[in-house]
């Protein structure tokens, strides 16, 4: 046996243990999965909730598997619904849902619906939106979602775009902006050898690396299949869960083989009998929820001893009602999921990969990054060739 497969060896034997409970895990009691739990609600609670859109509880009904499905509990408006389960992917959706919820509780408020409103109601939105401080990106966000949604609007009901196109036009996200606005920076090496020793078991270890040697988004990273993963050709196929589309990467040669182990030796374990095809399964069954995965990556780095806050964002009442929280601040962290897919930026730049291969491996939109369109297959090649991950000996 080579010298560094031994280390390889030493590495996973050190993880390959009986699965314990995460805190994010053993919030949710009995089986089933932890997104399948506000199924056991009444399916007509929402029902008895007033709401000033007339078409809301006959298109909730309508889209009621479908919102399951992408796991969110929408503003209370058919349109949006609408919106959100037609007009977008289902990663759109979850980013948007926020924003529109928020938006929407603001119109109802002023006992506006989307079939009533202005632009100066789009504007006055935004205005109440400069106490809360928010960066400049995040109502870039906003814009986006309240522009979609009124742009769907007025093209099913042949409206003339006025309302969208003056949104479009008129709202400029910077000038609402606060300053608590923060550059998130990447991991060191150290830090990732930090991060990857203090996750408390084998399944969070290695998801947290795939995120680092990927770039994965959360809900892509939480929705890889076996099926995606081609160990004999050590590559995985992902999805950009932020623009619908598919893209595939090489495996680095240790993450391959930290792969094949988990999914031939370990997985099995955290299955409970059934049928089950995500790569990183819930606990209980089905596919692992969001703050599943970020209370993961959470705890392993306040365990690392490299998790700090580093901006807090005031929360209104209402916001604080949408958001099911008594808190007065949403608290932004240091380490977070997007800090893995920041790092795994770092290290391709490290590792001397170009430009338009680094968009291809981030899958970044035209507007993001300039010289899109690069080869496929010849991106591939390079990161093969060239990049070299994690060096999970260290761990």
């Amino acid at each position: 046996m080579s010298k560094e497969n031994k280390k390889l060896e030493d590495f996973i034997k050190k993880d390959n243990q009986p699965p314990v409970e995460t805190a994010g895990d053993s919030k949710k009691s009995g089986g089933g999965s932890e997104e399948s739990h506000n199924k056991n609600k009444d399916t007509n609670e929402y029902e008895n909730s007033s709401t000033i859109c007339d078409c809301y509880h006959k298109i909730r009904r309508e889209y009621q598997e479908e919102l399951r499905h992408r796991g969110i509990t929408p503003p209370e408006c058919g349109h949006c619904i609408e919106y959100l389960c037609k007009g977008v992917s289902a990663g759109t959706a979850s980013t948007y849902n926020g924003p529109l919820r928020m938006f929407i509780e603001y119109l109802h408020e002023q006992g506006v619906c989307i079939s009533s409103t202005e632009y100066i109601h789009v504007r006055d939105f935004f205005e109440s939106q400069n106490e809360r401080q928010l960066a400049e990106s995040t109502l870039g966000v906003y814009k986006s979602s309240i522009k979609g949604v009124l742009t769907r609007y007025e093209a099913e009901n042949e409206q003339f775009p006025v309302v969208s196109w003056k949104v479009a036009n008129n709202i400029d996200p910077s000038n609402y902006g606060g300053n608590t606005t923060f550059e998130r920076e990447p991991l060191s090496d150290k830090e990732i050898e930090l991060l990857l020793r203090a996750a408390n078991d084998f399944r969070n270890k290695i998801m947290m690396l795939t995120g680092i040697e990927t770039g994965a988004r959360d809900e892509a990273t939480r929705s890889i299949k076996i099926s995606d993963v081609k160990l004999e050709e050590s590559i995985i196929e992902l999805k950009n869960t932020k623009y619908g589309r598919k893209y595939t990467l090489p495996l680095t040669d240790g993450l391959t083989a930290l792969l094949e182990h988990w999914i031939e030796d370990i997985r099995s374990s955290y299955i409970q009998g059934e049928d089950n095809q995500y790569l990183f399964p819930s606990r209980h069954g089905g596919k692992m929820s969001d703050g599943t995965y970020r209370e993961i990556v959470d705890t392993a780095a306040e365990k690392a001893g490299i998790q700090e806050e580093v901006a807090k964002i005031q929360l209104s009442e209402g916001q604080k009602e949408v958001l099911n929280t008594d808190k007065d601040y949403r608290v932004k962290k240091r380490v977070d999921i997007h800090t893995l897919r920041h790092t795994f930026s770092r290290l391709l730049k490290e590792n001397d990969i170009s430009k338009d291969v680094r968009t291809y491996a981030l899958d970044h939109t035209p507007d993001v990054t300039d010289g899109y369109g690069t080869d496929e297959e010849a991106s591939r090649k390079e990161i093969r060739d060239k990049f070299e991950g994690v060096d999970v000996s260290r761990l």
